[in-house]
């Protein structure tokens, strides 16, 4: 009987010993994760931090998807032509989205925007007539090349225009 109890005896003092350290294992390990999840491992970066970083992505790539991004390509400049003559601009664009050309003033009722570009085989030539003065707005494809002119059909006088180009992505 007396071998009996110290058998026991042995096999508690080694049940307890495990306990103690399967307990400090596991201490260890929650240390170990609350450090991680709270950002305070400085070898791990900070999850807040990553989630702000992807949240921003999202909202600048749905701004883009909802065309709510724009770029001004020229701003308020003033140009002069000769009589039946145009100047243009070439740009490139990332995105799928439109250019808005607003003509503030003009000194003819001749004045006329076009937009010219090839995109995934598609040949685009558009011209909008805007007088003296008003918004044409043509729609664009990604292209690293887009013609973009301000002209005037008059056969004796030249014109001056004043114009404002965005592109909205």
């Amino acid at each position: 009987m007396n071998e009996k109890k110290v058998v026991g005896r042995n096999v508690a003092i080694a049940l307890g010993i495990i306990c103690i350290i399967m307990t400090v294992g596991l201490v260890g390990a929650i240390s170990n994760y609350t450090s991680i999840i709270s950002g305070k491992d400085n070898t791990i970066a900070s999850k807040d931090s990553q989630i702000a970083s992807l949240n921003s992505q999202v909202s600048n790539l749905t701004d883009t998807v909802n065309l709510a991004k724009s770029t001004t390509w020229i701003d308020d400049q003033t140009i002069s032509q000769s009589a039946y003559s145009y100047t243009h601009w070439t740009f490139s664009a990332s995105y799928a989205g439109y250019v808005s050309v607003w003509v503030h003033t003009s000194t003819t009722t001749n004045t006329y925007v076009r937009v010219i570009y090839t995109a995934y085989g598609v040949n685009y030539d558009n011209q909008i007539v805007v007088g003296t003065g008003g918004t044409a707005v043509f729609s664009l494809l990604p292209c690293s090349s887009i013609e973009i002119r301000v002209g005037n059909t008059n056969l004796i006088s030249g014109a001056t225009e004043t114009v404002t180009i965005t592109y909205h992505y």
